[in-house]
């Protein structure tokens, strides 16, 4: 088995090609990295400084390679170790890659709807600043307005809440990292389906135009495809809904995705009113 060192060099000389990076050698790679891991003979003649930097790299890179293959549960399982470790080896120095970590654990929480567990790593987070001892408690503050990883979940969770969901829409293109785009889009089928719910509870026939403002898409051509999936009928471009047809209740939540919905209803038959 190879040198855990010589492993590691050849794991980030692949991810530094970014786009052009083999994801498939990635994944070979990091699997080779895992059981040299766990070899003795790989990890002789290291020191103590190297293990650390080395094994910080492979579990940020292990949840990252998560991400872009929207791995969800491995990448739940990823960041868990790279918290773990960054609680457990703090004394190696702060990662580089620190608050896009936390950042993307952040948007995973609020992308599966966990927003106890958001508000609980948003604490966490807190109490990690202050244990260093050195910093104040406005570092905190700072960082969660500061520090676009940790603003941009921050922000959308109020955006959600609010029931401000064009927030939602506009985040999706002032990512601070494209490693957030796929929570981003989860977060968007998650609050166009409960306003399609809302819509089918709420109007008998809907135009074209006005479904593509409510659903929050940019052109007309999106609308269709998602509709469709929603079995939604379309006539002389207006979307008939049949009153008769039960609509299957929404699951429950955390965050009351069926009030936020309504209320962006509500708003936008106001505007309609004004208009």
């Amino acid at each position: 088995m190879q040198k855990l060192d010589v492993i590691h060099k050849k794991l980030l000389d692949e991810w530094k090609k970014e786009n052009k990076r083999d994801l498939k050698l990635v994944g070979e790679i990091l699997q080779n990295a895992k059981d040299a891991m766990n070899n003795v003979e790989s990890l002789k003649g290291l020191s103590d400084a190297a293990l650390v930097t080395i094994h910080r790299d492979l579990f940020e890179i292990d949840a990252l390679y998560a991400v872009l293959r929207a791995d969800f549960n491995a990448f739940h399982e990823a960041i868990t170790v790279v918290l773990n470790f960054y609680d457990s080896y703090s004394s190696g120095g702060e990662s580089p890659n620190k608050y896009l970590m936390i950042g993307l654990d952040l948007m995973y929480l609020l992308a599966t709807n966990h927003l106890a567990e958001f508000h609980m790593a948003s604490a966490t987070l807190f109490l990690r600043q202050l244990s260093r001892g050195k910093l104040l408690e406005q570092v905190e503050q700072s960082v969660q307005q500061s520090n676009p990883y940790i603003s941009t979940p921050v922000k959308l969770e109020q955006s959600l809440i609010e029931g401000v969901y064009n927030k939602v829409v506009l985040t999706e293109g002032t990512i601070p990292s494209p490693y957030y785009a796929v929570f981003i889009r989860i977060l968007m089928d998650t609050v166009r389906g409960e306003i399609a719910t809302c819509i089918e509870r709420a109007f008998k026939r809907v135009s074209l135009k006005d479904a593509t403002q409510l659903l929050l898409f940019n052109n007309e051509s999106e609308v269709v495809p998602f509709t469709s999936k929603r079995g939604w009928k379309i006539e002389n471009n207006v979307f008939l809904f049949d009153i008769e047809k039960p609509v299957e209740p929404m699951p429950k939540a955390h965050l009351d995705t069926s009030r936020i919905a309504k209320q962006t209803i509500f708003y936008a038959k106001q505007l309609e009113m004004i208009v």
